[in-house]
């Protein structure tokens, strides 16, 4: 039995993105008459049909939830800086994103989000790290949905996420390259995988150049429920810190230059999360930095593509990063 066609097939037979198809296929603007031409040809030639929805349709059929726990929006900004493109990028596609915040008490109880329990959406996406069990009851709703930064390593279900053992690796040879032989990490890795994963990373990059790990240089920024905490430095100093956010490595900053440290002829500071904190403040920040916007659109396309074909499979898709380099790290 055949297929069924999705925006994907048109778009991948001409090389174009499934958002030039999406706009095509609308009437939208934003491709030219002429490319409009081929893709609703080629749509006609591989027997692409649009998705119906039902004679009762109240709108939802155009409605995608994008599910954000409060404790994780609360501690990194990373989940913020990805809720609006995908808003965007949905509203690009043709649908509109409807976003609740998950609290605290509506994740430990088990209780449905809002959007879900009055059926005003047609597929979620989960966007940061939400309890296993939380998941679960999410995923009974059985609407199609698709993780966002950050998946478990034995979910079945499709994610977008970026892989952030490499980015704490790569960011940690960066600083060891500069000169570095001890690092600190500031974020507490029993609150997010997502923070766990980057110390991981670390840790690699400094056992395969035959540096130790010391206990005493991993220091929590927030506690296990993502409330900010006060730093607590070591008496002895690493030749550098690196952060889980910005936000985080300009706190550090403040404190260590409280303590008359000087950043970076002392000690060197570099954080993940290209975000707003990276380059307002002195030093400017040398950062890894995820291309969010990226990350958005492939969520935002992918979702679609999921509401057209039940059957989809979506896989486990990974957007790395690079370092960008500022002024605080010492350079070798």
């Amino acid at each position: 039995m055949r297929n069924v066609v999705t925006m994907k097939d048109i778009a991948d037979e001409l090389d174009v993105t499934v958002m030039s198809v999406s706009k095509a296929l609308s009437g939208k603007e934003g491709v030219s008459e002429d490319l409009r031409a081929k893709i609703l040809a080629k749509a006609d030639e591989l027997g692409y049909k649009k998705a119906q929805t039902s004679s009762n349709d109240d709108g939802s059929s155009h409605n995608i939830g994008i599910l954000i726990a409060e404790r994780s929006m609360n501690a990194n900004a990373t989940y913020m800086s990805m809720q609006q493109p995908l808003t965007s990028n949905l509203l690009q596609l043709n649908y509109y994103g409807l976003t609740e915040i998950i609290s605290d008490e509506t994740e430990h109880l088990l209780i449905l989000p809002k959007i879900l329990k009055e059926n005003k959406v047609s597929a979620f996406v989960l966007l940061g790290q939400m309890s296993k069990e939380y998941v679960e009851v999410l995923k009974n709703t059985n609407k199609p949905f698709l993780f966002l930064g950050h998946i478990y390593d034995n979910e079945n279900g499709g994610g977008i996420i970026t892989d952030n053992l490499y980015a704490g690796f790569t960011l940690a040879n960066y600083l060891l390259d500069q000169g570095c032989k001890s690092i600190g990490f500031v974020g507490n890795i029993h609150f997010a995988e997502l923070v766990m994963d980057r110390y991981l990373g670390i840790a690699k990059s400094l056992l395969h150049r035959g540096y130790g790990l010391k206990k005493e240089f991993l220091i929590p920024d927030v506690n296990d429920y993502g409330e900010e905490i006060s730093l607590i430095l070591p008496d002895e100093m690493p030749d550098a810190f690196i952060c889980n956010d910005c936000r985080t490595a300009y706190k550090l900053i403040h404190n260590l230059e409280g303590m008359e440290y000087n950043i970076p002829k002392d000690i060197s500071v570099a954080a993940f999360d290209d975000g707003i904190f990276a380059d307002i403040g002195i030093p400017k920040l040398t950062t890894y930095s995820i291309n969010y916007n990226t990350m958005a659109q492939l969520a935002a396309e992918t979702i679609v593509l999921k509401l057209e074909n039940p059957n989809y499979h979506i896989g486990k898709k990974v957007v790395h990063g690079n370092v960008i380099v500022r002024d605080s790290v010492r350079k070798n």
